[in-house]
């Protein structure tokens, strides 16, 4: 959360900078894996503090990912040279740009550039994939049990109770000196994190072998997609679109449908209050509906209200270190850099490639636009600030307890529901979360990954959320074809991979497909349990506590 503080000093940031006059924030993490998730599978045994390994075997990885491809180049490049030097035995070896241009020189050009940038992403990412200040929780497994008489809400409670009634301020990062002492990440004094210790998983047998989303290379794409200018036509026609219905529909009704009574200790949140973004990845889409606000004019005054208060969570660790350095760098002010920039399209394939020279173009994050609003918050003279969290955490473990039923006005889905191993969890443990009258708003493709134990059609999809008791209030498939990291992706290739988007808005209230609402949350759980054990799939918890 951006708040402002009641009576002390400004938090250090990077051993010296400042956020400014007197502001806290609050960013929370939890962590419960997903049982289903391959990165999880190597976790051998429960550690006493937060994987940050995975950080460093990220940062491993892309090495030899640039590795591998400066090796690819350096073979082909042999090949273009011999290819030459018996088939143009007559011809000189021109390097320059006039024609004609020998393929071992643009070769020659592009390993060096290529060496170059990748190196510079390297420098980035180090800067991003670090630790960062962390509170242990208790494993999920000692506060769920199998069956509804065990279970215990205390560590999901404990989380909804700081997310939206507490703040900490802004901790200084855990200097690259502190990185190798695990003593630091016990009982820190302040902490800008919440962390459950993980489990080890049994092995599925419906996983299959899946790249991770949350690769070193996937956090760049996600940086140029998300933070940076050049994935502004991207999220116009995504985020804009979320935001847009919810301020909206942020009123007390949607298409006739009444919100029950919610008590909000502030009267200027919507109904529609909390948000929760499952699959947030690097937190844009829940930084823009935390920043969306309504101006309301009191005393002939123009004040800002932001009325969301923003949840985002996501399994990644990653994904997370990558947003609390970005939101960290953005919200203190840093001046510009030449680490301010990646470089985005640099490791792309070089299959389907027409212009050599888009692969050299680089982006500036975060994008000034959201520089300029962290510098509008700080003249702000209302009360009233934004409103964001993150939690790191397997969504339907931690998000189908009963402790979270009815907790949030609106769930906001984009490039999610189709990392689903079973759609029928994600849309039941949404119903769980929801208030009567609470809103679901989706967008994104239908890819499902190949995970998936199930892969409806939209028009299945869509009787399986109505047979959950929502409301059909929007649903439509897009005619406009949309790229999955950059607009220009689709005429820059000799092929490209595009989706046309599935938009829906439902509701949760009375519907008659339900058949039987008397159903509790703790029959959820037990049920989700046993639906796992007959289709093969690991439990929710260690196979030790069953």
């Amino acid at each position: 959360m951006l708040r402002p503080a009641a009576s002390s000093p400004d938090s250090p940031l990077d051993g010296g900078d400042e956020l400014g006059e007197d502001w806290k924030a609050s960013f929370y993490f939890a962590h419960s894996p997903s049982s289903d998730s391959d990165a999880n599978h190597d976790r051998t045994h429960e550690m006493d503090q937060p994987p940050f390994q995975e950080l460093q075997t990220a940062l491993r990885r892309y090495r030899e990912m640039v590795d591998g491809i400066i090796r690819q180049l350096s073979i082909a490049h042999e090949v273009a040279s011999r290819s030459e030097q018996l088939l143009f035995p007559h011809h000189h070896r021109i390097c320059n740009e006039r024609w004609p241009s020998f393929m071992s020189c643009k070769l020659e050009q592009k390993i060096a550039k290529s060496a170059r940038f990748l190196e510079h992403n390297c420098v980035v990412l180090e800067g991003l994939l670090k630790n960062f200040p962390v509170v242990m929780l208790p494993p999920l497994h000692k506060s769920i049990g199998l069956d509804s008489s065990s279970i215990s809400t205390g560590y999901t409670h404990s989380i909804t109770s700081s997310l939206f009634n507490s703040h900490f301020t802004f901790p200084p990062p855990i200097s690259d000196s502190d990185q190798s002492k695990s003593e630091t990440f016990q009982r820190p004094m302040q902490s800008l994190a919440r962390y459950i210790p993980p489990y080890k998983p049994s092995q599925d047998a419906n996983n299959f072998d899946e790249a991770p989303y949350d690769t070193a290379s996937h956090i760049i794409t996600h940086i140029a997609r998300d933070w940076t200018a050049c994935g502004e036509s991207i999220r116009q026609d995504t985020h804009d679109w979320i935001v847009d219905q919810l301020c909206k529909y942020h009123g007390n009704q949607i298409t006739g449908h009444t919100y029950v009574e919610w008590n909000s200790e502030c009267h200027q949140h919507s109904p529609l209050s909390p948000v929760l973004v499952p699959g947030a990845g690097m937190a844009r889409l829940a930084f823009d509906i935390a920043f969306a606000n309504t101006r309301k004019d009191t005393d002939g005054s123009n004040t800002k209200c932001y009325p969301f208060v923003v949840e985002a969570v996501d399994n990644s660790i990653v994904m997370a270190a990558a947003t609390y350095y970005t939101l960290h760098h953005a919200a203190s002010r840093r001046p510009v850099t030449d680490f301010s920039k990646v470089y985005p399209f640099v490791s792309d394939p070089f299959t389907n490639e027409v212009d050599t020279r888009r692969r050299w173009e680089s982006a500036e994050f975060p994008e000034d636009k959201i520089l300029k609003k962290f510098d509008k918050l700080r003249q702000q003279q209302s009360d009233h600030r934004p409103s964001l969290s993150y939690v790191i955490g397997d969504f339907v473990s931690v998000y189908a307890s009963p402790s979270k039923h009815g907790t949030y006005g609106s769930i906001a889905t984009c490039f999610f529901i189709d990392t689903a191993t079973n759609i029928y969890e994600y849309i039941l443990t949404i119903r769980n979360l929801l208030r009567i009258g609470g809103a679901w708003i989706n967008i994104g493709p239908v890819q499902w990954h190949q995970n998936s134990q199930l892969q409806p059609s939209t028009d299945e999809l869509k009787g399986i959320i109505m047979l959950a008791g929502f409301k059909i209030v929007h649903w439509e498939v897009s005619d406009k074809l949309l790229a999955y990291r950059h607009q220009e992706d689709i005429l820059t290739g000799t092929r490209a991979e595009a989706y046309r988007p599935l938009k829906f808005i439902v509701v949760l209230g009375p519907n008659e497909h339900v058949q039987d609402e008397t159903e509790t949350d703790d029959d959820l759980i037990s049920s989700m349990e046993k639906l796992r054990k007959v289709t093969g799939r690991s439990s929710m918890v260690p196979e030790c506590d069953h």
